[in-house]
């Protein structure tokens, strides 16, 4: 995907476009998404509590024209990731999660950033990384959506 299209549609308005008033997130070991909808895309965001061995929780927004690529990934909990060697921050890094991928022409996203750093620019303190809805509410607001209060959030089990 090329770099213009990419900035295109991390950087564009989005707004949810889902068919209830309120979001269920997943139960522990299911996933799910939201519909998502700006002026010239339509976009997916896949929410992962599937985890094999240890509990995960992964935001994931895909455009629905390219779904095979990823613009934009929070793990919260899950493996660290080993980045790419290359000349970039964190280049052959290895990093814990929490982390986000911001995907780019060159690695795709395949390259991680610790949360709470500058070119990240992913902002969640210690109280709300306890909180599966308000880390839902933090990522769409970074992927630019404009009326995530515009529905209610309901999560009916613990954390972990």
């Amino acid at each position: 995907m090329e770099q213009s299209l990419i900035d295109e549609c991390i950087n564009c308005i989005k707004e949810i476009n889902h068919n209830s008033n309120i979001y269920i997130l997943p139960k522990k070991g299911f996933s799910d998404y939201l519909n998502l909808k700006s002026d010239n895309h339509l976009f997916i965001v896949d929410v992962n509590r599937k985890g094999r061995k240890k509990p995960q929780f992964t935001l994931q927004l895909r455009n629905r024209s390219f779904k095979d690529y990823t613009l934009i990934r929070l793990d919260i909990f899950g493996p660290d990731h080993q980045n790419p060697p290359g000349n970039f921050p964190y280049a052959g890094k290895r990093i814990p999660c929490p982390h986000i991928h911001i995907a780019n022409s060159e690695y795709g996203a395949k390259v991680a950033y610790p949360l709470n750093e500058s070119y990240a620019k992913m902002y969640l303190t210690n109280d709300q990384l306890e909180d599966l809805i308000i880390i839902l509410q933090k990522f769409l607001e970074y992927c630019e959506v404009g009326n995530i209060n515009s529905i209610g959030y309901n999560l009916q089990e613990d954390l972990i």
